[in-house]
């Protein structure tokens, strides 16, 4: 076999493994979770949760922006979230059209066990990879990196194949 032709077999190895991580990392996020709350929450609805918390008075539309998604998904979330009781919607200084966004006592709660799940999740990162989790993490995001640089070019390129 030629030096090309193994490469390429290592290449398709590789879109292989990455497409068997992305299936079992969606499947992870896309499981409801505890948070602490009475309500289980998705992935975007925790997410939505800790953006609010880490940027107390977001408007829709720079929340919206934050997530890269349309200002009425955006808002069909925090609808959910409010009527749960973990987010509180609030008419703007002197713009009531405006709407911005706090958590309640509750949607503190969810934020800090999400936080802390967080956290674990971290602990169990350095105990797998102990002294090299730093060398692993740079040397990993820097792949990433590229291989997303990678990505974006064959988005452009699609008509070639």
């Amino acid at each position: 076999m030629s030096e090309n032709n193994a490469r390429e077999k290592e290449f398709h190895r590789m879109n292989d493994a990455i497409m068997d991580i992305a299936k079992v990392y969606m499947r992870w996020h896309d499981e409801k979770q505890d948070f602490g709350v009475e309500e289980t929450l998705r992935r975007e609805e925790i997410h939505t949760i800790q953006a609010i918390g880490n940027n107390e008075g977001i408007n829709i539309t720079e929340l919206a922006s934050m997530f890269k998604v349309t200002k009425p998904t955006i808002s069909a979330r925090i609808g959910k979230l409010a009527a749960a009781g973990l987010v509180e919607k609030r008419s703007g200084f002197g713009n009531n059209k405006e709407v911005l966004l706090f958590l309640t006592a509750k949607g503190w709660a969810a934020h800090a066990n999400h936080e802390e799940k967080h956290h674990k999740l971290f602990e169990v990162f350095e105990e797998h990879f102990g002294d090299d989790a730093a060398r692993f993490l740079g040397s990993f995001m820097h792949d990433l990196d590229r291989f997303s640089l990678f990505l974006s070019d064959v988005k452009k390129r699609k008509e070639e194949f």
